[in-house]
């Protein structure tokens, strides 16, 4: 999680739960900081296969109530997230050649004292995380083209350091953190009875992250590596975020929308952007606080469609020339 602004009240290493933006009631990112149920699953993607619509039902969303927005007309179909509105399970492509990659996915937070944020439905963000990458984990190597390494177990407490060291004696080639984000001024709600957490309805979306902390060569291939898989993601049908809480933190990437860069010693210092000597990025799935966005990410069919476009991602940040 990247907290932003304004709350009220890696082989290949995919980090998850770190990097959530700014001022929250929630316990601090541990990017920052020293020390230190899967989901249900759908068939993997199918190399070559060709992209179709991953259509939503309702009944899948039982016991949210709808945010009100996002209505369907008949000639406009509703907008994410809202109920039915779609997204894809973009093709994946190997060119010919394409040797298996070290995927290092970190389900992000899970470190000692730091659960993540609280998402709208009073879901500490560690448990999203552990979930997704434990779900994008079996896609990816169900490819037969990445061999991929999860950060933590259930119940673990692993320090951030730690993973680090794990991924890189491994020999990853990439570092991808995966969080939920909490932006904006949320408000206080009761999802269901004898729960209270913060909701926020108006800035759904994903960004991508990486840092300028680097050498020449590892920033390109960080920017490379972000630029790729925010693509992927707008292929499927996720919506970027603009990025208006992340003023002071990250400063918007100028090639690629939903990708943001910190730029030090100005911007936001996050520890598994940095510290990493291979490509290492974080992607904010979604915005925690958004209910029905939230709920969206507990449906096999979202997870289906980003894994997809993950997988793509990864597929052209290895095989496009370096910048």
């Amino acid at each position: 999680m990247t907290k932003t602004a304004g709350l009220r009240g890696a082989g290949l290493v995919l980090l998850a739960g770190l990097a959530c933006v700014g001022r929250s009631p929630t316990p601090p990112s541990v990017e920052t900081a020293a020390p230190g149920d899967a989901a249900t699953t759908a068939p993997s993607p199918v190399p070559g296969a060709a992209m179709s619509p991953a259509p939503d039902t309702a009944n899948e969303r039982d016991g949210v109530p709808p945010r009100g927005d996002g209505l369907a007309s008949a000639a406009e179909p509703p907008r994410w997230p809202a109920p039915g509105a779609p997204l894809l399970v973009p093709e994946v492509r190997f060119p010919p050649g394409f040797r298996t990659r070290r995927v290092y996915l970190d389900a992000g937070h899970g470190a000692e004292g730091n659960t993540g944020t609280r998402s709208a439905t009073c879901e500490d963000e560690e448990l999203f995380t552990l979930r997704a990458a434990e779900d994008l984990a079996r896609r990816l190597e169900a490819t037969g083209h990445f061999a991929v390494r999860i950060s933590r177990k259930q119940g673990a407490r692993v320090p951030y350091a730690a993973r680090l060291a794990e991924a890189e004696a491994w020999g990853a080639d990439v570092l991808v953190s995966l969080h939920s984000d909490s932006r904006g001024a949320a408000h206080p709600w009761s999802p269901s009875p004898g729960q209270e957490c913060f909701r926020q309805d108006t800035t759904p979306g994903f960004s991508v992250l990486w840092s300028t902390s680097a050498s020449p060569t590892l920033q390109s291939s960080r920017a490379l590596l972000a630029r790729a898989l925010a693509r992927g993601m707008s292929r499927a049908g996720f919506p970027h975020y603009d990025g208006v809480d992340y003023t002071g933190l990250y400063a918007a990437d100028t090639e690629q929308a939903g990708v943001f860069v910190s730029r030090e010693p100005s911007h936001r210092q996050i520890f598994v952007l940095r510290k990493p000597t291979i490509p290492s990025v974080i992607i904010e799935t979604h915005h925690a606080l958004d209910v029905e966005e939230s709920a969206r990410w507990r449906e096999a069919r979202t997870l289906e469609s980003f894994a997809a476009a993950v997988t793509q991602g990864l597929v052209e940040s290895f095989t496009v020339p370096k910048e």
